[in-house]
């Protein structure tokens, strides 16, 4: 297997288990999902930071969320739909991410190359571009909104990410029709404004 198809297949078995067994995952776990044995992965990566750390990097990049985004986008003609599929994949996208990152937390929080504990470059650049993608989602429908489409592809995102957020206080994540109708309908009634109005 060539290092880019090792490293390749390392990464991308670690996230399932990640879905499913949660942050403890061992290399070992790792290994068997890869075919792989277990020594191969610290040649590869010096320790298992690294790995997660590349496992976030892959998880969240801007490349593959948008041509799955793409994909799934075609075929779909009316805003609804559109908004709908893609509060899908970022539901899925967020359980991933999210799951990568919790594992490396508890590793501690990894430091940047001047010392710091800031996000690391790939997690600024993911949600910049996951803000363009969203924003031209929205741009055909620009006549069909109230707010310009960045803002309301901001509005999609921190509706996704605040529903998702493992601190968040409530028992109930909304569904992505939740999500989609209170995004382009509102949380008012239809009636509510004539009532006022009476």
């Amino acid at each position: 297997m060539a290092p880019d198809d090792r490293r390749r297949a390392i990464v991308d078995a670690v996230v399932p288990l990640l879905l499913e067994h949660g942050p403890d995952v061992t290399t070992r776990q790792v290994a068997e999902a890869a075919g792989i044995a277990e020594g191969t992965i610290f040649r590869v990566f010096p320790d298992k930071a690294a790995l997660l750390m590349a496992a976030a990097e892959e998880t969240m990049s801007p490349a593959r969320s948008g041509s799955e985004l793409l994909s799934a986008l075609e075929g779909a003609a009316t805003l609804r739909e559109k908004v709908l599929l893609t509060t899908e994949r970022m539901n899925a996208r967020t359980d991933r991410v999210m799951a990568v990152m919790f594992a490396l937390r508890r590793l501690g929080p990894p430091a940047s190359h001047d010392g710091s504990h800031r996000p690391p470059d790939f997690v600024t650049e993911s949600a910049r571009a996951l803000q363009r993608l969203l924003t031209e989602v929205f741009e055909p429908h620009r006549d069909e909104l109230s707010v310009d489409p960045g803002t309301a592809a901001l509005l999609l995102r921190t509706l996704v990410l605040g529903s998702r957020h493992p601190g968040a206080l409530h028992d109930h994540t909304l569904t992505c029709d939740e999500i989609t109708d209170v995004l382009l309908d509102g949380i008012r009634r239809h009636d509510a404004g004539r009532r006022e109005e009476d």
